[in-house]
């Protein structure tokens, strides 16, 4: 049978474990609203770029030039293609870091979890020591 110190120094141990929990948790928090301002600035840049499939009259409605022709100009064509690929890649990485923001939080709920568990358990088993009956 655990004795009364064990056991407030058990609790005193998992009180500590459940703080750094939640300040665990409260990071991954703030870390989530970071990344999802991230995401909506790269949506609403995306949304306000000059490339957009979406807009009528873009690369992907272009005829293609002769590459025969001396005078075929496919530069610029290209350059919207770079700017596109630039503006995906920023947006999938945005969306990397939103998922990892995402499973850090789920992680650290996780951890308050179990220590909000152990906590419960260290407080009813000193409550239980208390409320016993004490034999001489």
């Amino acid at each position: 049978m655990s004795t009364r110190a064990e056991l407030e120094a058990a609790l005193a141990q998992a009180e500590s474990d459940w703080r750094r929990a939640n300040d665990d948790l409260d990071q991954a928090r703030a870390g989530r609203a970071k990344a999802n301002t991230e995401w909506d600035k790269v949506v609403t840049d995306r949304r306000k770029a000059e490339v957009d499939r979406r807009r009528t009259r873009t690369v992907w409605d272009n005829a293609f030039a002769d590459r025969r022709s001396a005078s075929a100009e496919r530069r610029s064509r290209h350059d919207d293609f770079v700017v596109l690929a630039k503006a995906v890649a920023e947006r999938n990485k945005a969306y990397a870091n939103r998922s990892a923001a995402e499973a850090e939080l789920a992680e650290a709920e996780a951890k308050l979890d179990a220590a909000t568990a152990a906590r419960n358990r260290a407080i009813a088993a000193l409550d239980e020591l208390i409320r016993a009956p004490r034999t001489p």
